[in-house]
């Protein structure tokens, strides 16, 4: 542990002052220390190796817009140790794949370990970037997120390239603009009420396969204006091909990701009990993994191997409405019971995540006021642990999800009082 072993539970202030990043020092939460802290701005892990993390100001969450807002990278020794590291930018400018207009991609570049980084600025609105697990220079990203097509930006070159069929997808948009205007039907579902109003999903949920060759994603391309069915689509990187693998009528799937031995992993919902199913990204064969009613997929280790999903059964007023927090082995098969809700404690909507050697959990629970309990699960030995926040302060996560950075955790909070922000690097001796 980066922490003496006496400390449990240890914290880090990370604060970012109106004179910049500092490290404000650790402290025992089971001192009860109350010690307020002082922040202008949250902050989110952007790379990390051995010892070191770095991190890069966001704006203030509560200034919108926040006109003097420029971010800064930090580098952080997790013994303590702090540097500021050298920021540039840049704007990049390519053509969108099926209008020919201009976009602009705005980069931050800092050059860490060795190697040029390049990340979204966020002093401007970008989309998210999908790094190739096998060639970290390559990029993925939607400029219209689920809606439109893909795009490739190389690190190395400060290039953009985009990929798939443009011709198919200028067509399917012109085919879009034709059919004639249908109201959703009564009381439809979400995805019904989408297909009533024409929403073209050309690729929704992209996702790198872990050979960095293929990107599977899903597609009502085929059936827009007709259904609600979603397929599941495979795109071959090297040649810009994208071919469907699975789907019929009825169908309706999202990717969850991939298995460690390059199947498509993707959640069937168009009927109960719902499935997770992996997919041949070749041949379209489907293996059923799990079913079950109301399952909601939470992550997806590091290494491919362990799902972490909660199941939910139906009966909002009884007590077989809590739901159950579990981890599955894509290796064995079996699911391992993590947590179970009471009626004191629930599990948080802020997503899960899994540490980087895939063998500890962290999530956030709730109780009956609204406060957040951090917890965290060793799977190999199967103990968890509860951490309390610090009082007086919340969590204040914007992306809706918690990290860890190697043995710690990157926790944002908010204080309560002042509505400043901090973030927590919380070491957890378990």
């Amino acid at each position: 542990m980066l922490l003496p072993k006496n400390l449990s539970i240890a914290t880090c202030y990370l604060l970012l002052g109106l004179t910049g990043l500092s490290l404000a020092g650790c402290q025992n939460l089971g001192s009860g220390s109350s010690r307020d802290l002082r922040v202008d701005q949250p902050v989110r892990l952007i790379a990390e190796a051995d010892r070191e993390a770095v991190f890069v100001s966001l704006p203030s969450p509560r200034r919108d817009p926040n006109p003097d807002f420029s971010a800064e990278i930090l580098e952080i020794d997790l013994n303590g140790k702090k540097r500021r590291i050298e920021a540039t930018r840049k704007q990049i400018e390519y053509p969108d794949s099926v209008t020919g207009e201009s976009n602009l991609l705005h980069l931050l570049g800092f050059n860490w370990a060795g190697t040029q980084r390049w990340i979204p600025d966020p002093q401007h609105p970008s989309p998210e970037f999908w790094q190739n697990p096998q060639e970290p220079s390559v990029l993925l990203f939607q400029p219209q997120f689920n809606l439109g097509g893909l795009y490739l930006l190389n690190k190395n070159t400060l290039s953009v390239k985009a990929i798939g069929n443009h011709q198919a997808l200028q067509e399917t948009i012109a085919k879009t603009r034709a059919l004639p205007p249908t109201p959703p039907p009564p009381n439809c579902q979400e995805s019904e009420c989408e297909a009533g109003v024409k929403i073209l999903y050309w690729a929704s949920d992209p996702n790198w396969s872990p050979d960095g060759r293929m990107i599977a994603f899903t597609s009502n391309r085929e059936t827009l204006g007709s259904g609600s069915d979603m397929s599941v689509w495979v795109l071959d990187v090297a040649t810009g091909k994208a071919t469907k693998a699975l789907g019929s009528t009825g169908d309706k799937y999202r990717i969850f990701g991939w298995t460690a031995q390059g199947q498509i992993l993707a959640w069937e919902y168009s009927q109960l009990p719902n499935s997770l199913v992996a997919i041949s990204p070749t041949t379209g064969d489907k293996e059923v993994l799990l079913q079950g009613e109301y399952l909601e997929f939470l992550a997806l280790s590091d290494d491919y191997k362990t799902v972490l999903y909660a199941s939910r059964p139906s009966g909002e007023n009884s007590t077989s409405s809590f739901a159950k927090l579990y981890a599955f082995s894509a290796d064995t098969g079996e699911s391992q019971l993590l947590f179970e809700e009471t009626p004191i404690e629930r599990l948080s909507s802020i997503r899960p995540d899994f540490s980087e050697q895939s063998d500890r959990v962290v999530a956030v629970l709730s109780d009956v006021q609204g406060g957040h309990t951090l917890w965290v699960y060793d799977l190999p030995r199967q103990i968890t642990q509860r951490v309390s926040l610090p009082p007086g302060k919340r969590l204040f996560a914007t992306e809706r999800k918690l990290e860890w950075a190697g043995d710690r955790l990157v926790v944002p909070l908010e204080d309560v009082q002042t509505q400043t922000f901090s973030t927590l690097l919380m070491a957890v001796d378990l």
